[in-house]
């Protein structure tokens, strides 16, 4: 996935009890809101936040003080409080993954009775079901992630080959996009000595990406209870995606031996010739006008079924919160109001609000990467597996998809898969 984050925040003076932040800045009490985040330094979210604190301090008087942490220990940092009840923090960011076990661990509050159904509806539908567990709202999403089919058109060019025209009611099919790559590694790396690669996924193996073939042919990615793979991924639709897969392995159009950290620089420097990838793709090209995007194909015979990866970063209150009030406002300011415009303007990612697509969609200036995206959210995004053993099961479907492209056999591995998940959860239950 895209470059990750985690926050959290934290009121350190006392508030008078029920106080709420409308009305002027003047007429509140000081207060310091303590943000533990990583993302040190001015590119991080220690500097790119900076002015959207700021504009939350003008609006409420309620000052901002950041404390930032190496990522790799934030997730213990955010475990370890908040499994001791810790209650000197209010707000924590959290990752689409991990909104279902903090929820069912009891350390999100309920936000049901923070948001009204016309605030949820304001984000589409992947957005808002990715921050429910079990019925209930435990978090609110900041923005989201998509996925588009990249290709390069300088190698598509040499190789003499024109796209069919296509859009998001006319979608090139998985099975077009395979024979296309096809037909360019014929005509530019003949005896494969270039090692151009035809299709691949920039994040191949790993679930975020990877599910999206399963789901596009009409697979669920986890039992509705979220703790079973068994008639779920043992079913037609992973099994035809994985044998479709392994079949462009075998194939030699997609990879074998790269991982998902060198997949990217390889369509990057111009030795792939199409990609399913995330939009920061074509930021990350030596030239962008080399690179060119269309929306995610589908099956054929699957037509209406179309799935993209999805999902980013979520804001929660601490259940042990004694300004639960205050947290909410402060959510809606970064996720729905002032906060969350300068955010996305910011950042430059993809919004979860649908009047941010659609500002999108209707701009005839904004780039095609970013109107596929707003299109793909509001329209075909799939959110991933919502359990809170979500680790344990990417786990298991990660060396799973990795497996059947090293060439395992695909029922016995997905039977092993359901097996394996069975066992890892058991204490769970």
């Amino acid at each position: 996935m895209k470059y990750r984050k985690m926050v959290a925040f934290g009121l350190t003076a006392a508030m008078v009890a029920g106080m709420t932040i409308t009305g002027s800045a003047e007429e509140k009490e000081t207060v310091t809101l303590k943000w533990v985040s990583q993302g040190v330094g001015e590119t991080g979210w220690e500097g790119i936040t900076v002015p959207i604190l700021e504009k939350f301090e003008e609006q409420t008087g309620i000052h901002v003080e950041a404390e930032f942490y190496a990522f790799n220990d934030l997730f213990e940092v955010i475990e370890t409080k908040c499994a001791s009840g810790n209650a000197d923090f209010d707000v924590m960011s959290v990752d689409v993954t991990y909104v279902s076990k903090y929820g069912s661990s009891g350390y999100l509050e309920p936000l049901d009775g923070y948001f009204t159904d016309e605030e949820k509806a304001k984000w589409d539908d992947a957005s808002y079901t990715a921050g429910v567990w079990d019925g209930t709202m435990y978090a609110a999403p900041e923005n989201t992630s998509c996925q588009e089919l990249f290709y390069n058109k300088t190698l598509l060019d040499k190789a003499g080959i024109t796209l069919p025209e296509n859009g998001p009611d006319n979608r090139l099919t998985y099975e077009q996009v395979a024979d296309l790559a096809k037909q360019a590694q014929e005509a530019l790396d003949p005896d494969g000595s270039q090692g151009i690669i035809g299709l691949d996924f920039q994040q191949v193996s790993r679930i975020y990406q990877m599910n999206m073939l399963a789901n596009s042919m009409g697979g669920a990615n986890i039992s509705e209870d979220g703790y079973s793979l068994d008639g779920v991924v043992n079913t037609e639709p992973w099994i035809k995606a994985m044998t479709w897969y392994q079949g462009l392995v075998n194939d030699g159009i997609a990879s074998r031996g790269y991982d998902a950290d060198q997949l990217g620089d390889l369509f990057y420097s111009g030795k792939m010739v199409f990609m399913v990838g995330g939009t920061w793709t074509p930021s990350n090209m030596t030239c962008e006008d080399e690179v060119g995007c269309t929306y995610a194909p589908c099956f054929e015979g699957y037509e209406d079924q179309v799935a993209t990866s999805t999902g980013s970063w979520y804001f929660g209150i601490n259940a042990q919160s004694e300004n639960k009030d205050v947290a909410a406002e402060f959510i809606k300011f970064f996720t729905l109001g002032e906060g969350s415009d300068m955010w996305l303007e910011i950042n430059g990612d993809v919004p979860s609000r649908l009047d941010k697509q659609n500002e999108i969609a209707e701009n005839p200036d904004a780039n095609d990467t970013m109107k596929i995206a707003a299109y793909e959210a509001a329209n075909t995004a799939y959110p991933r597996a919502v359990t809170p053993v979500f680790g344990e099961y990417s786990s298991v479907l990660d060396q799973a998809w990795e497996d059947v492209r090293n060439g395992a056999d695909v029922e016995e591995t997905l039977n092993y898969a359901v097996e394996q998940f069975d066992a890892a959860v058991a204490a769970n239950k």
